[in-house]
């Protein structure tokens, strides 16, 4: 680090020297014109110009006797950059004191030499003289200079060598330290360059210096600032966030700053929680935006068939060549609509893929290096745990309430894997959430939908975790039936009991995924002499395992109750959800439900509620004809399934090994066919078109609920009971969604 001047001494060593370019012979006559020349005030320009001039003593200065009088090339070299510097700071004093009085062209002027471009800017030397000058009246540049830090901040200097890099970070540092206005524009300046949107231009005499050696100055600058001042993360967090890239900008620009400002946590871990807070939140945008151009590409991929469709209808008897040639046109410009957009789609998708990859990365790095720290009771070291706090507080602010979110939600299941204390807080928060009924409906109809997600995607549940779940969502169904299934004019009401159908839902759900974990002993498909029917006609299984063998978690008797009570929610709840239910509870002989799914597809007749049924004059329930105060109800619950397969496939790697794929019940498909021969409407037969359709899916698991008639119900049966699988419990868009993720999931 350079050795600090005083403005004194400058003033004491400057009057003991001349200038070569004011000097003259050292004769008698000319002493009084030197002596008179050298009180000559002198420009800035005029002393760059002499500061590397050879020195010359006139005859009266004396001359010290030591050593030093022996003169080389490094001493005369040290000698002359030492004099220029002495009159450099000489210089911005006085341009500083000059401007203090009301005169800033001298100011104006040293800005401007600072500053200059053409013809050329300032040799990296040049600047650097400037940089050790300006260290020693650091105290001078108050507020109202602060244009002179302003010019010095546009410095190209992460491009510069070492030496150069070791004084302006020492400048940067007296600066914030004589001045705590100057932190934010120092951060500032810092946090700007932690994006790749700065590049040097081609005029500019800069070294080879790499992206990641830059990245790494900078770096190590901002800690440097960070360590004087113990309030700069407080100034700082805006600054990086407000850096953020837009999530329309290019993916290189997405990954080098994530890539940086998680870097920043290394050195500045009191920003945890908020810098992935806002990681976070800009993926999630992304991820929306994905979902939301799925949905809009496939509307118009339907939208154009329907057209053409149309035109072949009304035109199949026309020849008319102009005709032709106007839906070739249309065709070629919907294709190249469609091409942009897939397009757009893949790339969107692989800056999510390369964004969640670089916070996955952090979080296995950081929970590898607190390993060693001490922990209690079986439980991880207390940074792990904090870190999960703070995952799971961004879940329930943002993620939470994000209907549309496809992949985001998986850090937090990846974190949670850690630790099974970190799962039943998980599933403690969105109980939670689910039984609080201040909480808005729609949160906590999510919450109910990410826990029967969770239970069945998470292969790191055990058995008491599957359990406590079925119980308690259970529990709140029965308790609910019991409160409403009063009398015989209970009809279902989507909107009314939407929580209620969504605990249901999730109860089917986990039961399609985890019937393996709740059945107690086990052994193989049950025998019995007889079918044991209930008075709604139903064949359920012997819960107290007599006489049958397979005995059946205890949570689950309540099931019975739930699905035949007059609330129906086998008639609201995902028709894909419920067809795998009644096909796997069928097969294995735990609860038999086509009869009413049969009764479901007959239209109701009930006549609506009156004013007087509901003891307040008001008219809040639905009528048997699903409406609602004469406004129709959705036939079906619209809901999603959060922890659908991963398929992003640089982060796909995070997933193995915790993460739940679909497997059918094998040997239990053996008799699939004989028992249900007498369902019509449950025939197996498919056309070539669906089988195409399968095939071309397969890799993926289903696609959106959404509201169908009875017809394409039907449909569905025959695709969804054909396929042995759960293709349509899942909240990916279909077919637009195949096409992009075809391109994505494939390796290069």
């Amino acid at each position: 680090m350079p050795v600090s001047h005083s403005v004194e001494t400058t003033a004491v060593m400057s009057s003991k020297v001349t200038f070569a370019s004011t000097l003259t012979t050292t004769s008698t006559t000319s002493d009084s014109s030197s002596a008179s020349n050298h009180r000559k005030r002198s420009s800035g320009s005029d002393l760059l110009s002499t500061a590397h001039l050879p020195m010359k003593r006139s005859a009266s200065s004396p001359v010290a006797a030591s050593a030093a009088m022996v003169s080389t090339d490094k001493t005369v070299d040290l000698d002359r950059q030492r004099q220029g510097q002495v009159m450099m700071t000489a210089y911005i004093s006085s341009a500083i004191r000059e401007k203090k009085k009301g005169n800033p062209i001298p100011f104006e002027e040293l800005i401007a030499q600072l500053t200059v471009t053409k013809p050329a800017p300032l040799t990296p030397a040049k600047m650097l003289q400037w940089i050790q000058a300006m260290s020693q009246c650091i105290s001078l540049i108050d507020k109202p200079c602060s244009a002179l830090i302003d010019a010095m901040l546009q410095v190209n200097w992460v491009v510069q060598d070492d030496e150069f890099v070791q004084y302006y970070t020492s400048f940067l540092g007296n600066v914030v330290s004589a001045h705590a206005f100057y932190v934010v524009p120092v951060q500032s300046m810092l946090v700007r360059k932690l994006t790749n949107r700065q590049r040097p231009s081609s005029t500019e005499n800069v070294l080879v210096i790499t992206r990641e050696r830059q990245f790494e100055r900078v770096h190590q600058v901002l800690k440097y600032i960070l360590d004087l001042i113990p309030t700069g993360p407080t100034s700082l967090f805006p600054l990086l966030a407000g850096e953020f890239p837009h999530k329309r900008e290019p993916i290189s620009t997405h990954i080098v700053y994530v890539k940086n400002i998680l870097r920043v946590l290394d050195y500045a871990p009191v920003l945890r929680a908020q810098i992935l807070g806002v990681i976070i939140d800009r993926i999630i945008q992304i991820d929306v935006e994905i979902q939301v151009e799925l949905e809009e590409l496939e509307d118009s991929d339907t939208e154009v068939v329907y057209d053409i469709d149309i035109a072949e209808d009304e035109d199949k008897d026309e020849d008319s060549e102009d005709d032709s040639d106007s839906d070739d046109t249309a065709s070629d410009s919907d294709s190249e609509a469609g091409d942009v957009a897939v397009l757009n789609i893949k790339e969107m998708t692989q800056k999510l893929d390369g964004m969640l990859f670089l916070v996955f990365t952090y979080l296995e790095r950081y929970v590898a290096s607190c390993r060693h720290l001490p922990a209690s009771n079986g439980q991880p070291p207390m940074p792990i745990q904090e870190l999960f706090l703070v995952l799971l507080s961004v879940f329930m602010k943002t993620v939470l309430q994000t209907f549309k979110s496809r992949h985001t939600q998986f850090l937090l299941f990846y974190y949670i894997s850690l630790s099974h204390q970190f799962s039943d807080y998980f599933l403690g928060a969105l109980g939670q959430q689910i039984l609080d009924k201040a909480q808005p409906q729609v949160a906590r109809v999510a919450a109910a939908a990410y826990m029967s997600s969770f239970v069945a995607r998470a292969k790191y549940l055990d058995i008491r975790q599957v359990g406590m779940v079925i119980d308690m969502l259970g529990g709140f169904a029965l308790e609910t039936v019991e409160q409403v299934d009063t009398g015989a004019k209970v009809v279902p009401d989507p909107e009314r009991y939407s929580v209620f159908y969504a605990v249901v839902q999730a109860l089917l759900y986990i039961f399609c995924f985890r019937w393996k974990v709740l059945v107690i002993g086990g052994g193989n498909k049950p025998q019995s002499n007889g079918d044991d029917f209930d008075s709604a006609g139903m064949i359920v299984g012997s819960m107290d395992g007599a006489p049958m063998v397979r005995q059946w978690h205890a949570g689950l008797a309540c099931l019975q109750r739930i699905v035949t009570s007059r609330l129906n929610p086998l008639k609201i709840c995902s028709s894909n959800v419920v067809k795998q239910f009644a096909r796997l509870s069928n097969n294995l002989d735990f609860m038999y439900i086509y009869p009413i799914l049969e009764q479901n597809k007959k239209p109701a007749f009930h006549s609506t509620i009156s004013p007087s049924a509901t003891g307040n004059g008001v008219a809040n329930s639905a009528d048997g004809n699903g409406q609602h105060n004469g406004v129709p109800l959705p036939h079906e619950l619209e809901t999603f399934f959060p922890f659908d397969p991963y398929r992003l496939r640089q982060s796909a790697p995070f997933m193995q090994g915790i993460y739940q794929e679909w497997e059918d019940e094998g040997e239990e498909d053996e008799d699939e066919d004989e028992d249900e021969d007498d369902f019509d409407e449950y025939d197996e037969d498919e056309d070539e078109d669906e089988e195409k359709d399968l095939e071309e899916e397969k890799d993926f698991v289903g696609r959106r609920t959404t509201l169908r008639d009875d017809d394409d119900e039907e449909d569905e049966d025959n695709t969804l009971l054909a396929n042995g699988s759960v293709i349509g419990m899942s909240i990916s868009p279909s077919p637009a969604h195949f096409l992009v993720q075809g391109m994505t999931s494939r390796k290069p």
